[in-house]
């Protein structure tokens, strides 16, 4: 399978690129912040960002600070994303 690798400028994005990096990256921020919380007692959980993940995403998204690559598919498989 080969990768097509992009680095996003934040002047000019895919919207449905947007979307599709954006939740990915969205589960990974909300997974991040559930082990911070089991870790943390429970007059800390202010310190952690309370924006929603989507939100976050998608600023980072946006600033160009998400580097991204598609998987081309094989007959096979569907179009899968990994996030680097």
């Amino acid at each position: 399978m080969e990768k097509d690798e992009k680095i996003q400028n934040p002047d000019s994005y895919n919207e449905y690129e947007a979307v599709l990096v954006a939740a990915k990256l969205a589960r990974k921020i909300n997974d991040k912040r559930m082990a911070q919380k089991q870790q943390l007692a429970v007059e800390d959980y202010g310190k952690i960002d309370q924006r929603k993940a989507t939100s976050v995403a998608m600023d980072l998204f946006k600033k160009g600070e998400v580097k991204y690559s598609f998987k081309k598919p094989t007959d096979s498989e569907d179009e899968s994303l990994e996030l680097t």
